[in-house]
C-alpha cells in the first residue's frame, strides 16, 4: 500500500504515456543515461520541455558571463599544472580523513528534543548503511575535489519508488562534458533544474527540485553558480604558463653558443639539403640535440646568447606566489615550492587557520548537501527531517601533537584534576565505550582495594591495569 510521500513524489513526477514523451527521452539521452522506468528519470516529468524555458532567454548572468568557460578552465588547469591538482588534491584529502570506522565522518540523529533514544540510534545505523550502499563515503573526497574546482557541482538523487528507497547519487553532467544547468528562478516552474546542451543552446533535461543536491563553494547570494578556487588565478595562470614556456625555451633554444657553417658558393636550396643532412646524421648517433648551428652563404656574425636574465625568473616566482595565494592552503603544507623556510610555530599557526578556518568551510559545504540526501531518506520511511535532526560529525582535525597532549592529560589526572574520559577526546576515542571500560576499572580497583586492607599478606589476584 503506497503512503503518503509515495503518493505524494507519484503526484509530482506523473507517469502518463503520451506521444511526445519518445521524442523527449530521445533528446535527453544525449545528456543522461538511462534509468530504469521504475526510478525517478527527470526527461519523463513532462511530455515536452517548455518553450519557455530556452537558455537565451533566462536571466542568469553567471551564464552569460562565461560560467562555462570558467569550468572549463579549471580543468585545464587541473589537468596540466600539478600545482593546482596537489593544492585541489591536498584540501580534498585533509577534509575527508577517516576515523576509527575508517569513514570520513559520523551520522549522529537526535529527537526534536536534542536527545538520543533507541529509535534516534537504530536511524542512524540505517542512513549509515545507506551511506555506503550508495558508495558516499568513498566518493565524498572527490565531491569536495571538484566543487572546489568547479564551484558548484550537482548530483541527482535517484528514488526507486517500489522499494521506497534512494538507489543512486549520481553526477549530472555539467560544463566539462558540454552541458550547463539552470536553476529557474521564477516562473511556474521556479526551483526546477534544466540541463541545457552549451553548443546548440537547448534544453535536454528538466530535474524536480528535490531531485538535484548541489555543492556550491564560495556562492555570493542570489548568484547562480559559486566560484572555483582557482576562478581568480586564471589570467595569472595563463600569465605564469606563458613565462615558464618563455624560460624553457630561450634555455634550450637559445643559451647555447652558436657555430656558423659558411659555404659561399651555395644556394638556398643547398643550405637546406645540407641541414636537413647534419639532423639525419644527429638523429642517427642518438636523440636530436638542440639546433644551435647557423648556415649561411657568407660570414655572419655569432652572437653571444648568454643573458643573466634567461636565469632571473622572479618573475615566475612572483606569479606561482599568486598561484598559491588562490588555493588557500599554506605552501609551507606542500613542500619543494619556496626558498624560504617557514619555522615551526608560524607553519603550526598557518596549519590551525587552515583547519578551524578554511577546512571547517569545505565540510560545512558538504553538510549542506549530505542533509538533504539524509533528509529524502528519512522522508521515504514517513519522517520528517524536523522531527528527527541530521547532524554530521568529522573526524577530529588538529595540529598538536597528541603525546605531548597525552602527557599533558595524564598530568591532570594524577592530581585529580581532570576524569580519566578527557583521553576520549585526545585520541579520537568513542566516549561512551572509555566511559564503560573506565567504571568496570573502578570497580576492579575498589575490589582489589577492599580486599588488600582487608589482609594485606593476601593476593587478591588482579593486577591493577596500566595507565
Amino acid at each position: 500500500m503506497p503512503n503518503f510521500f509515495t503518493t505524494l513524489f507519484n503526484g509530482l513526477i506523473g507517469r502518463s504515456k503520451t506521444p511526445g514523451r519518445d521524442k523527449i527521452e530521445a533528446i535527453a539521452d544525449k545528456g543522461q543515461e538511462q534509468v530504469n522506468p521504475e526510478r525517478t528519470t527527470a526527461p519523463r516529468e513532462f511530455d515536452i520541455i517548455p518553450t519557455s524555458v530556452q537558455i537565451a532567454g533566462l536571466n542568469h548572468g553567471a551564464v552569460k558571463a562565461g560560467y562555462y568557460w570558467e569550468v572549463q578552465d579549471a580543468w585545464r588547469m587541473y589537468g596540466n599544472d600539478d600545482r593546482v591538482r596537489s593544492t585541489i588534491d591536498s584540501i580534498a584529502d585533509d577534509a575527508t580523513q577517516n576515523n576509527r570506522r575508517g569513514v570520513p565522518f559520523n551520522i549522529a540523529v537526535k529527537n526534536a528534543d536534542g536527545e538520543q533514544n533507541d529509535q534516534t540510534e537504530d536511524l542512524q545505523r540505517v542512513l549509515d548503511a545507506n551511506f555506503k550502499a550508495l558508495r558516499i563515503y568513498q566518493r565524498i573526497s572527490d565531491m569536495i575535489k571538484f566543487s572546489l574546482l568547479e564551484g558548484s557541482r550537482f548530483y541527482r538523487i535517484v528514488v526507486d519508488f517500489s522499494q521506497n528507497k534512494v538507489v543512486e547519487f549520481r553526477h549530472i553532467k555539467g560544463p566539462r562534458d558540454g552541458f550547463v544547468l539552470v536553476e529557474l528562478a521564477e516562473g511556474p516552474y521556479k526551483g526546477y533544474y534544466v540541463q541545457f546542451d552549451y553548443a546548440s543552446q537547448q534544453p535536454v533535461a528538466i530535474f524536480l527540485p528535490w531531485e538535484v543536491v548541489r555543492f556550491d563553494w564560495n556562492r555570493p547570494d542570489e548568484a547562480a553558480y559559486g566560484m572555483g578556487l582557482f576562478s581568480s588565478a586564471r589570467s595569472n595562470w595563463n600569465r605564469l604558463a606563458k613565462a615558464e614556456q618563455d624560460v624553457y625555451v630561450a634555455r634550450h633554444t637559445r643559451a647555447y653558443a652558436r657555430v656558423s657553417r659558411e659555404f659561399p658558393d651555395a644556394s638556398i636550396e643547398d643550405l637546406l639539403r645540407i641541414r636537413n643532412q647534419d639532423e639525419e646524421d644527429r638523429k642517427k648517433h642518438g636523440p636530436m640535440q638542440v639546433e644551435s648551428d647557423i648556415y649561411t652563404t657568407g660570414r655572419a656574425n655569432v652572437l653571444d646568447t648568454s643573458n643573466s636574465a634567461i636565469y632571473n625568473i622572479a618573475d615566475v616566482e612572483y606569479g606561482q606566489q599568486r598561484l598559491f595565494a588562490s588555493g588557500r592552503r599554506p605552501v609551507s603544507l606542500l613542500g619543494g615550492y619556496g626558498k624560504d623556510a617557514v619555522n615551526r610555530a608560524v607553519l603550526d599557526r598557518q596549519e590551525h587557520r587552515y583547519i578551524s578556518g578554511f577546512l571547517s568551510s569545505v565540510c560545512e559545504m558538504c553538510d549542506a548537501a549530505m542533509l538533504k540526501v539524509a533528509n529524502m531518506m528519512l522522508l521515504l520511511q514517513n519522517l520528517l527531517p524536523q522531527d528527527y535532526p541530521v547532524a554530521f560529525e568529522w573526524t577530529r582535525k588538529s595540529v598538536e601533537d597528541k603525546q605531548i597532549l597525552g602527557a599533558i592529560a595524564k598530568d591532570g589526572v594524577d592530581r585529580k584534576a581532570l576524569p580519566l574520559s578527557v583521553y576520549a577526546g585526545i585520541f579520537d576515542m568513542d566516549p561512551k565505550e572509555v566511559n564503560a571500560e573506565i567504571e568496570a576499572d573502578q570497580e576492579r580497583l575498589a575490589e582489589w582495594d577492599t580486599r588488600f586492607t582487608a589482609n594485606p599478606f593476601e593476593d587478591p589476584g588482579f593486577i591493577p591495569p596500566k595507565e
